[in-house]
């Protein structure tokens, strides 16, 4: 079963959704600028798999295709995939790493038990929130659509710059004072400037540090070995809104480096 039949691909197996194709998109999903759109605008995001219709998918087809895209995909592809976004920006594959982790720890322990799969995935406000640099949201409805994307798309490889990013990301985790909280270091991160980005992307990525168990509690654990239920994630602070598990994270925790190695390998810290 296909999820990615929406896609035009070229020979080598890339996506075509260029820039023009994203702007359009920002502006589509902009109550106000949607009426300035012209139907030839739409067609062409239509036509680069920026504006999609959405898609009916049962639980069973998501399990499915999820066993079939693990088959190809790896957690040092998703892991590399995530490293690379770091200093290009490129938002294709900034969550392919949170995607798959969840995906992973959802297709062995949960299979729509508590998360059910979203009816329909709304695949257009999918694409929105990636390029907003939004995060995955502690749901499987995004998990599937950028993995199945994923699955078709060329791999990509990690430089030293990206590498040299984790690090200082991670150094600055390690020099939060006990009581800091995740949004503290989700300022600090963007303070710092250690690579080019917007809030939204900094609370995206640290996120995903959180769901590879990398800034994670003893008590609320990343999803590399267990899946925490939707109703169990939350603080009950309703002045934050980050997601499980950053939302428990304090500077106290530090760096799970046994999961930071697991994912990235012995040569990021």
């Amino acid at each position: 079963m296909e999820i990615c039949q929406h896609r035009d691909f070229i020979s080598n197996g890339e996506l075509i959704m260029d820039k023009k194709a994203q702007k359009i998109l920002m502006r589509y999903m902009d109550d106000e600028k949607r009426e300035s759109l012209t139907a030839g605008e739409i067609a062409y995001a239509k036509k680069r798999g920026a504006i999609l219709d959405d898609l009916l998918i049962s639980c069973e087809q998501a399990v499915s295709a999820l066993s079939q895209i693990f088959e190809t995909v790896s957690l040092a592809d998703a892991a590399e995939a995530f490293l690379y976004s770091l200093s290009t920006r490129d938002m294709e594959y900034r969550y392919i790493l949170a995607s798959y982790v969840y995906a992973a720890s959802w297709l062995k322990f949960d299979r729509g038990r508590t998360d059910g799969v979203p009816q329909p995935l709304s695949r257009t406000f999918y694409n929105w929130v990636k390029y907003r640099g939004g995060g995955i949201w502690g749901e499987i409805g995004k998990p599937i659509y950028y993995l199945s994307d994923f699955a078709h798309t060329e791999k990509r490889s990690a430089a030293y710059a990206d590498r040299r990013i984790l690090h200082e990301i991670v150094s600055c985790a390690l020099s939060m004072e006990e009581h800091a909280t995740g949004s503290m270091l989700c300022r600090k991160v963007a303070e710092n400037k250690i690579l080019r980005c917007n809030k939204r992307e900094v609370i995206g990525l640290l996120e995903t540090l959180a769901i590879c168990g990398i800034l994670e509690t003893p008590e609320h654990r990343g999803y590399l070995d267990v899946f925490t239920p939707p109703l169990s994630r939350d603080t009950g602070d309703l002045r934050q809104s980050l997601s499980y598990p950053l939302n428990w994270w304090r500077g106290v925790h530090k760096v799970n480096y046994e999961n930071l190695r697991r994912v990235f390998g012995t040569d990021i810290y």
